[in-house]
């Protein structure tokens, strides 16, 4: 009788070594990786100052693009985590000020960008893929109350010059109207 009780807080002692180290394993897989992705050393050649020309167009019936300029400083933020763009020039004539956190997640694999400006004062934020010198962002907006799908890219990049568009949809994505571009070209 004392035999098998011993044999029984041995089995009962060997299955929860087995447990814990099951858990333990599974706990450990289950952690994302920690710390800057390393996707994001992608965008190292963006730290710096760019001197920026942008044209506008935010009246769907205006013929004319009004070009603007302005300057875009690029730098690493959250111990190198994300990209952070200070954006300072005009538009329709009027001071614009924006703020751009740009990093990769992980878990989703999708690039994010998150934005906020001094016209609107709300946070948007974008998701979307990054191949080959061009990335696409999408999100959510909001034009004169109007949802409206926001898609931005940036296209033809290299580490001294970059074009960009952004372009909105209010049937849902079906089609999009192209409201800025811009060429983004580094200081020496």
């Amino acid at each position: 009788m004392k035999t098998l009780r011993i044999m029984l807080a041995l089995a009962a002692l060997c299955l929860t070594i087995v447990a814990t180290a099951i858990a333990q394993e599974n706990t450990e897989a289950a952690m994302p990786e920690m710390g800057a992705p390393k996707e994001i050393k992608e965008l190292s050649w963006l730290v710096g100052t760019w001197d920026v020309v942008m044209k506008t167009k935010w009246d769907p019936n205006a013929t004319d693009w009004a070009e603007e300029k302005g300057t875009a400083t690029y730098s690493y933020a959250v111990d190198s985590s994300a990209i952070m763009m200070h954006y300072q020039g005009t538009t329709m004539g009027m001071s614009f000020k924006g703020l751009m956190v740009q990093t990769f997640d992980r878990e989703t694999k999708m690039w994010q960008s998150s934005w906020v400006d001094n016209f609107s004062a709300r946070l948007v934020l974008y998701t979307g893929t990054r191949a080959k010198g061009k990335t696409v962002l999408t999100g959510e907006d909001l034009m004169q109350g109007q949802k409206m799908t926001t898609r931005m890219t940036t296209f033809n990049e290299s580490p001294t010059k970059f074009e960009w568009s952004m372009e909105g949809s209010i049937d849902g994505g079906k089609t999009f109207m192209t409201s800025a571009t811009a060429v983004y070209t580094k200081r020496k």
